[in-house]
């Protein structure tokens, strides 16, 4: 239960469980510290306690931000007036955002009305800058260190958008924010939460593009600019050091220090506002916060062991290819002792069903894993759904609707509808005629595809519209899906843990890492690029890692060709295999348009570069298992940022293209075309390459050989090898 302390005639110190809070009377402002009395965050105090007009365009078409805009950087600012979002309504890009508009008065919090400690809760009454309106406020323990914050405007109507300001400086550090691909630090960058589908590099349009503010850059995504992700989580851990956890699921805008040097604030689509402090250094604010919103569970072994999946693709018959598949796949590991211990076919629901049987059949009995598929919507396309699988959701009634209460037909390509796992009757579907048919035709995991597609105006079985389910949906689809899993596994147990992965992800009490064992990031681009390429891996697995998300599961090779300038060539697909065989996952899936490349479709030289990843990769497995296990008991990721690892060293933490593997493991792979070397940055003490043998000593950047049959990696020198 929180106590008072008078720290000033004008303010009184709060204390929680392992934090406290100082709040201000008058101007009102609220300052969060460590139990030794630090401040970590504060509110901002605006110059003037006024009113302002407001009338912004945001996020702009294509992901870019030319428009001035107007931001009151005060505490608990709120805007009455009209807000309206602005999405893709077709292909690739449905439910992403495309513009939104906004217009009104904003006002603020100014003075501390009332106070009422109950039960360890503060509750306080402010006045704002509104005649006729006030502030209930709700400050209480969220855990040991962590203070949650709820504000609801009396009366709330009229309020569109709400949001809070906080003091910074140049020397503060915002690490997180989910799966982004531009940065490993967000400060300086204005951008918003919201789950988007499909980015695509600049791809063939780049010579066109090179010269557009914001879009000539080697970060920029087409349509929704560098910040955009799948898998996004409305949290960050700073370096003052806290974390700050945003518990909403409407859009929210976060400007990290891009307006003002000395602010950074965040805005939120509703009419309140609901958020989480977590006091001290980044591994007790990972924990704090990741203890709310879940931690991806340990998978089984054989998960993390070598996989080739076959894609659907135009270019060939579905059967014929994996037909095809099971014998090359007997010949490489007979004649080169190619290790595979999981085989995925996305297709599988088009299939004849006794195929399907045979073929799990046929892996199981060589200890091959079958690993299936399933996605969001249903589809009138008979590949991934069977024949009568669209036309019966649809006339159930078990999709999303339009306000008039019709199908809402029209999500990604072709004919399709999003389920709404908001209804009991579309979970009881989901069970019956996808999960537990694909469980029972003997696939032992699966890949959870897409979620991303929710459009503003549909409206779900909870009576929620799309404006709060956008970011929600995975959320409730991994957890629909997650519960029918753990009750075929008490009543299967012979069958042992299923894996599930997915893709679209986003963070919540808990989130969907709390039902996830692993996520992949979505259709990269086989190319080197930063943007989606093999250069824009390291920094997504390492930005969603301290949200919960460990499991990071990329596509050995890149996917979406179909935009690519590149091909995927025997030194690509080289470095790519070497890229993933020190992270959690080992998969290989690659093409959209032309075909998966396995392992055999590339010449001897290329095949014994990807067994040999293969084999390092399995190798260190029981080593990145046991740091899993300790991930999932602390939320502290087993693949490091080195800002992480190093708070101490500023070197260390420009580093975005090098990670570590627990405490003792530094890996640093070649993502640049034709470099047969690499610099790494070595932190303090000795570090020797786990291949040469060759030592190094930090602090300080070193040129390191890297042959295309060489992946650099270390582990430190006072220690044997770990694997």
């Amino acid at each position: 239960m929180p106590g008072g302390s008078g720290a000033s005639p004008s303010s009184v110190t709060h204390e929680f469980d392992g934090a406290r809070v100082v709040v201000r009377d008058s101007p009102f402002g609220l300052a969060f510290q460590d139990t030794s009395g630090r401040t970590v965050l504060e509110q901002v105090t605006p110059p003037l306690m006024q009113a302002m007009p407001s009338a912004n365009l945001a996020p702009e078409p294509g992901g870019v931000d030319q428009l001035p805009e107007v931001a009151a950087y005060a505490p608990f600012a709120y805007e009455v007036g009209a807000e309206k979002g602005t999405q893709w309504p077709v292909l690739f890009w449905t439910g992403n955002m495309l513009a939104g508009v906004r217009g009104g008065v904003v006002h603020h919090a100014t003075a501390v009305l009332e106070t009422v400690e109950q039960d360890g809760t503060l509750a306080m009454t402010l006045s704002t800058t509104e005649p006729g309106r006030t502030l209930g406020v709700t400050i209480s323990s969220d855990g040991p260190g962590a203070l949650r914050v709820q504000v609801t405007p009396q009366p709330a109507a009229g309020v569109v958008a709400m949001g809070d300001a906080f003091s910074s400086g140049p020397d503060e550090a915002f690490h997180g924010f989910g799966g982004r691909h531009n940065t490993l630090d967000q400060h300086g960058n204005d951008f918003y939460a919201w789950v988007e589908e499909e980015n695509f590099n600049q791809g063939p349009l780049k010579p066109l593009v090179d010269p557009i503010p914001d879009v000539g850059d080697e970060d920029y995504l087409f349509p929704n600019g560098p910040t955009a992700a799948y898998y996004v989580q409305n949290m960050f851990v700073s370096s003052r050091p806290y974390g700050f956890l945003a518990n909403e699921t409407a859009l929210t805008r976060w400007r990290m220090a891009a307006e003002r040097d000395d602010a950074w604030r965040l805005d939120v689509r509703r009419d309140g506002l609901d958020y989480t402090v977590a006091v001290g250094p980044a591994p007790e604010a990972i924990r704090a916060i990741t203890a709310i919103t879940g931690r991806q569970r340990v998978p089984p072994a054989w998960a993390m062991g070598p996989t080739l999946k076959r894609a659907v693709s135009g270019a060939y018959d579905y059967q014929t290819k994996v037909a095809e598949d099971l014998v090359e796949i007997e010949r490489y590991m007979s004649e080169a002792g190619m290790p595979v211990e999981a085989y995925s076919y996305e297709g599988w629901d088009g299939l004849p069903e006794d195929f399907v049987r045979e073929t799990n059949a046929w892996l199981t009995a060589r200890d091959i894993r079958p690993i299936g598929y399933v996605r969001a919507f249903v589809s009138d396309d008979g590949t991934f759904d069977a024949d009568g699988t669209f036309q019966d959701a649809v006339s159930r009634g078990l999709v999303a609707m339009t306000p008039g209460g019709a199908p809402w037909i029209g999500v990604a390509v072709g004919p399709a509808a999003l389920l709404d796992f908001t209804n009991p009757d579309t979970v009881a579907w989901w069970e019956e005629r996808k999960i537990r048919h694909m469980l029972d035709l003997g696939f032992d995991g699966f890949m959870q595809d897409f979620g991303e597609q929710v459009m503003e105006d549909m409206v779900f079985h909870n009576g929620e519209t799309g404006v709060t389910m956008h970011n929600r949906f995975p959320v409730v689809f991994h957890q629909v899906t997650r519960s029918i899993v753990d009750r075929f596994e008490t009543e299967h147990p012979e069958r042992g843990p299923i894996f599930m992965y997915v893709r679209a992800g986003f963070t919540g009490r808990p989130g969907s890492a709390a039902y996830e064992s692993s996520t992949f990031p979505g259709d990269e681009h086989p190319d080197w690029s930063r943007s989606n390429g093999i250069a824009a891996l390291a920094t997504d697995m390492l930005n969603r890692a301290i949200g919960g998300a460990v499991g990071f599961n990329t596509d050995i090779g890149g996917y979406l060709d179909s935009w690519s300038t590149d091909e995927l060539d025997e030194e690509l697909f080289t470095r790519w295999s070497q890229w993933s065989a020190l992270t959690p996952f080992f998969r290989v899936h690659n093409s959209f348009s032309n075909g998966t490349k396995m392992p055999w479709s590339f010449d001897e030289p290329t095949l014994s570069r990807w067994i040999a990843a293969a084999r390092l990769h399995m190798r260190a497995r029981p080593y990145v298992l046991a740091l899993w296990e300790q991930t999932a008991d602390t939320g502290m990721p087993m693949q490091r940022p080195m800002w992480l690892a190093f708070p101490d060293d500023p070197e260390a933490a420009k580093q975005d293209q090098q990670w570590m593997l627990g405490e003792e493991v530094l890996v640093a792979p070649v993502v640049t075309k034709g470099a047969t070397s690499r610099p790494v940055y070595f932190p303090a003490g000795c570090w020797q390459h786990g291949e040469t043998g060759e030592l190094y000593t930090g602090p300080g950047e070193r040129a390191v050989a890297a042959p295309l049959e060489s992946l650099p990696w270390f582990h430190r020198c006072d220690m044997p090898p770990p694997f």
